[in-house]
């Protein structure tokens, strides 16, 4: 399967679909999310955007191997 999602304003009824060529003579789904400025989500950073930005490093912590944690 391949996705692709993009961002676009809606001037006239019909919308450039990038990357065409891929998705021509296929079934697709289109949903169209209306996104508003200024709302608490666009302002809120998504949770693992911050893990990212701000890993912690575990000082003096066994982790378990892959067969350990298999076992329990």
């Amino acid at each position: 399967m391949y996705a692709t999602e993009f961002k676009t304003v809606i001037d006239e009824p019909y919308i450039k679909i990038p990357e065409y060529e891929k998705f021509k003579g296929k079934e697709v789904r289109v949903v169209l999310l209306h996104l508003e400025n200024n709302t608490k989500s666009d302002k809120k950073e998504d949770f693992f955007d911050k893990i990212v930005k701000n890993p912690k490093h575990l000082k003096d912590v066994t982790f378990l191997t892959r067969e350990e944690a298999n076992e329990r």
